[in-house]
């Protein structure tokens, strides 16, 4: 399968890494407290030498000292010069280490609501983008694709740990449940172009596509389905497409088994990398209304073949003629060399 590359200018997708200054965070806190730790033992010290105390002894009036609760006993003039070295060292220490403590505890609640809020700036930015939910295997290996791709797109996953793999990656990504309507208007769906819900559970997949299709219906939704039966359950909920892996890994199987040689022909990716194919919107590209098939091939070049069209009418039709004129709604399947695609409208045109 070939995955075609959309060469408008794609949208900022990438939500910073909410957790990505803990580490330095955490030196600092360590550091404070090695401080602290160091000024004790040299306070210690330094009380034992200037009178005859023990180290116990001397380390209690240090810890006293410190957290300036105040000097206990009769002290000598060479105490008092160290007790006062002890305070002004010690409160700048302690001041400095709770700063640290507190800074790490609430900046780290400051960051999380200032990112969830520029996560929303960036998912109300989106149109006509691509709403991914589940982050499993499936999912992810569609995230990856579309980013790859540079394919504006919204991931909704439910666990936590999941979600902190997809941010490590750089996804906008939304910590909810995608059953939820209100999760799937926070993620634009009602301005996305596309659904794919991807979740292991069928049911799941089923109220997703329900709700998305009641939420915005003209959305194009292809959906996940573990057993075969649920798939017209899914076309009923509004699903356009439906993908059972087990069917399509038997299928495919099948294949290779029966057919290696026109298998190993229908693997553009590897005998034909540098071929493109794509799915051009009559409607929206200047100038196509009602010209011909052959016209369109000149704008675009010799080496361009449209292998398919699917009319406004419901009539899909493989490898139409030449002189097939084109109309309003009409969709075309064209694959050519890669780098066909750049004098083409970038909104005229969708992954085929």
């Amino acid at each position: 399968m070939v995955f075609v590359s959309d060469r408008s200018d794609p949208v900022m997708l990438h939500t910073r890494n909410l957790s990505e200054d803990t580490p330095d965070s955490l030196q600092r806190i360590g550091l404070s407290l090695a401080l602290l730790i160091v000024l004790v033992v040299i306070g210690a010290v330094g009380l034992m030498l200037s009178g005859d105390r023990t180290f116990f002894e001397a380390l209690y009036l240090t810890v006293v000292i410190l957290t300036t609760v105040g000097m206990e006993g009769p002290v000598n003039d060479a105490e008092r010069a160290w007790s006062l070295f002890l305070m002004i060292a010690g409160v700048g220490t302690v001041i400095y280490a709770t700063g640290q403590v507190v800074s790490f505890l609430v900046e780290g609640q400051v960051r999380d609501v200032f990112g969830r809020h520029k996560m929303k700036q960036k998912i109300n930015q989106l149109r006509d983008h691509t709403v991914v939910a589940g982050f499993g295997r499936m999912g992810r290996a569609l995230c990856a694709t579309l980013e790859v791709e540079a394919r504006p797109f919204v991931l909704i996953e439910n666990e936590p740990e999941r979600v902190d793999q997809a941010e490590a990656l750089g996804y906008l990504v939304i910590l909810a449940d995608a059953k939820q309507e209100q999760t799937l208007m926070e993620a634009g769906i009602d301005r996305a172009g596309a659904l794919a819900t991807c979740l292991p559970d069928d049911a799941d997949n089923v109220f997703v596509t329900l709700s998305a299709s009641g939420l915005h219906p003209d959305l194009h939704i292809v959906a996940r389905a573990e057993d075969g039966a649920t798939t017209v359950k899914l076309h009923r909920a509004g699903a356009a497409r439906v993908v059972c892996p087990p069917q399509l890994s038997a299928v495919r199987v099948s294949d290779m088994l029966q057919h290696p040689k026109v298998d190993d022909m229908i693997e553009l990716d590897g005998v034909w990398p540098d071929l493109e194919i794509a799915q051009l919107s009559a409607g929206r590209f200047p100038g196509l209304t009602g010209e011909r098939i052959s016209d369109l091939i000149d704008h675009l070049g010799s080496k361009t073949t449209v292998v398919a069209m699917s009319l406004a009418s419901g009539e899909r039709l493989l490898r139409p003629a030449v002189d097939t004129l084109i109309h309003e709604g009409d969709q075309l399947i064209i694959i050519g060399p890669r780098g066909w695609m750049d004098c083409v409208d970038p909104d005229a045109r969708t992954a085929a």
